[in-house]
């Protein structure tokens, strides 16, 4: 069985969306904040799904790996929080679609801010922390004014 190279495993999904959007002339769009917390909360769940599908089918090859690639495709994901601008999100320049889920967001950021608490990676906790946080009272604020104008 070939090895496996835990710098190209994952690189289906390292394109990911940002090359799509290139791809079509859309570039814009990725510097809408909801767009990239997208990115990153919908490479949370890829990820989980294809560590599980290596885990069954390749163990023996993807365990002596799999520490790196898991920490090669986060510190990826993170590349796209750090791009993140909070005070656009704070003033709500850029709105939450109806269909935003925004629960499953939180706990994908909360989970890859787990992940590198347990590096004691502080400062990229601080990062994930401040933009959960800036999601959350963004929210609230855009559901009470949607309120208030009805």
């Amino acid at each position: 069985m070939n090895k496996l190279d835990p710098h190209t495993l994952f690189s289906l999904f390292e394109q990911g969306d940002e090359e799509v959007y290139k791809e079509h002339g859309v570039e814009d769009t990725l510097k809408n904040p909801y767009v990239l917390l997208n990115m990153v909360s919908r490479g949370m769940e890829n990820y989980a799904v294809m560590d599980m599908i290596y885990m069954k089918n390749n163990y023996k090859n993807y365990d002596k790996v799999r520490s790196n690639v898991k920490y090669k495709y986060f510190t990826k994901l993170f590349g796209y929080l750090e791009r993140l601008d909070l005070d656009d999100i704070k003033a709500a320049k850029f709105v939450i679609g109806e269909s935003y889920d925004l629960s499953t967001l939180v706990h994908n950021l909360d989970l890859l801010r787990k992940y590198f608490e347990e590096y004691e990676l502080y400062e990229r906790c601080l990062v994930i922390k401040n933009t959960i946080d800036s999601i959350l009272s963004t929210t609230i604020h855009q559901k009470y004014r949607k309120k208030l104008l009805i």
